[in-house]
């Protein structure tokens, strides 16, 4: 007999709107939502958990799902009623990481940018 190992992927999820972030609130809101599309038999098979770190990121939810519910998991997060934004979708948790730190990076050096003054042309 051969064991298979499951393998898993990491989702990272942006919330733009801070007030409304509660990471315990949009994984039940996913949860039903997951259920609804594909019931507590595909729910219970994705193997889905919320990734607790030791540092929380700030509006970023990590999630863990196996590899053959993946898009899956993906649908259901699309419709819930949160502005959100997929950040990456990786095998390890520490690639996932990697790419939220670049992420964040980004995200300040744009708000950075739109905050600087216009430098207006005179002619």
């Amino acid at each position: 007999m051969t064991l298979n190992k499951k393998k898993f992927r990491y989702i990272a999820v942006f919330f733009p709107c801070k007030s409304s972030f509660f990471p315990d609130n949009i994984f039940i809101e996913f949860s039903t939502r997951y259920i609804e599309l594909f019931g507590t038999i595909g729910y219970s098979n994705s193997l889905t958990r919320l990734v607790k770190t030791k540092n929380p990121i700030d509006n970023i939810l990590l999630l863990k799902c196996s590899l053959d519910s993946l898009s899956d998991t993906l649908i259901s997060l699309y419709l819930i009623s949160q502005e959100l934004i997929i950040v990456s979708v990786s095998g390890t948790l520490r690639h996932v990481k990697n790419k939220i730190r670049l992420f964040q990076r980004n995200i300040t050096d744009d708000c950075i940018l739109k905050k600087l003054p216009s430098k207006e042309i005179l002619t």
